[in-house]
């Protein structure tokens, strides 16, 4: 119960509790499998940075396999945002999020693992820079937007 769960987390981390709800469809409509079946799969998130509108927002989550790499499920993100399958986008690591938001420039070939990405961690992305937009207002970059 998620009560209880509220009890334990206090008691271990004396910290404010954050849950993550998702209806899923049943299983026959699922295109992978559930969280836990397959050995080394973590749960990450995915924001879309709109660099005109300077918005980040919540577009969907992935199971990936640790030893996976980035690069392999480049058309999963896509898809998430409604881009074309072989868009050209960048990929970022959400450092942390308050009391801005920072995120660090993601190698595409380096695996999660490697990384150190574990369940929870958010990737955020944008498409790929026009080389003429270096400003703030048109990337994400290694900084706080």
């Amino acid at each position: 119960m998620v009560g209880k769960l509220r009890e334990v987390s206090s008691k271990v981390n004396k910290a404010e509790l954050k849950l993550f709800l998702e209806v899923i469809p049943a299983l026959e409509q699922c295109s992978v499998l559930p969280f836990g079946e397959r050995e080394g799969d973590i749960l990450l998130f995915f924001k879309l940075y709109h660099p005109k509108k300077e918005e980040l927002r919540y577009v969907g989550n992935l199971f990936v396999n640790c030893t996976g790499k980035p690069i392999e499920i480049v058309r999963n993100i896509n898809e998430l945002a409604g881009f074309d399958p072989d868009e050209q986008i960048e990929l970022y690591e959400e450092v942390y999020f308050e009391p801005r938001v920072r995120c660090d420039h993601l190698d595409k070939g380096v695996s999660f693992q490697s990384s150190e990405f574990e369940n929870g961690d958010i990737i955020c992305f944008q498409r790929q820079l026009q080389p003429h937009c270096k400003t703030k207002s048109c990337r994400m970059g290694e900084e706080t937007i």
